[in-house]
């Protein structure tokens, strides 16, 4: 996916060691992560998360206050926030099965650097396209909401000034063009000129 400009990322760490951290922090690299947090509890992370939204979450389980399976499931249907758990190999199976529903993203340990990579690759991959998509529904919501407030403005128009529909809409671009304002000030303006 082509970039106009590459939009900053953010990424935490909950529970690694200084190994592991400092591959995963290799991993990230080039990928212009701009903040890297490390936690080392799931209570710790979570509080983080409430301050800020972060791209990745990357959880090395078992932590210290909890497995981490519960962790990361909470993390993706509260957050919009990608998650990876790297858990010991004997339970990864059952841990996969537990949270791959929830979007979860699951490697065994200990974890190829490689398969890190392109884990995390992917990852920021995926949230990038729903980056994309969420600015999409704002643009569409917005201009939704514009046209509402344009369609008031022309009943009213219709309503009180006995115009037809063409010229309501005529009326609202040709005054909205001579005061070099949006046609969605001049329907508000309208709106509160005749109500």
């Amino acid at each position: 996916m082509a970039k106009d400009i590459e939009r900053q990322k953010s990424i935490i760490i909950v529970g690694g060691t200084e190994q592991f951290n400092t591959i995963v922090k290799k991993a990230v690299a080039g990928e212009n992560f701009t903040s890297i947090e490390i936690k080392r509890s799931a209570n710790a992370a979570r509080r983080l998360l409430m301050e800020r939204s972060y791209d990745l979450v990357v959880i090395c389980a078992p932590l210290p206050d909890e497995m981490g399976h519960q962790f990361a499931m909470d993390v993706c249907t509260t957050y919009s926030s990608s998650v990876l758990i790297v858990t010991p190999n004997e339970i990864m199976k059952d841990v996969a099965d537990y949270v791959t529903d929830y979007g979860v993203m699951v490697l065994a340990k200990p974890v190829e650097y490689d398969l890190l990579k392109r884990a995390v690759k992917f990852m920021i991959a995926m949230q990038e396209r729903l980056y994309a998509f969420d600015h999409k529904l704002r643009t569409l919501e917005k201009r939704l909401n514009e046209e509402k407030i344009i369609g008031r403005a022309k009943c009213l128009l219709i309503e009180k000034k006995g115009m037809t529909e063409a010229e309501a809409h005529r009326y609202i671009g040709k005054h909205a063009m001579d005061e070099g304002i949006t046609r969605k000030l001049m329907a508000e303006d309208i709106i509160d000129d005749l109500t």
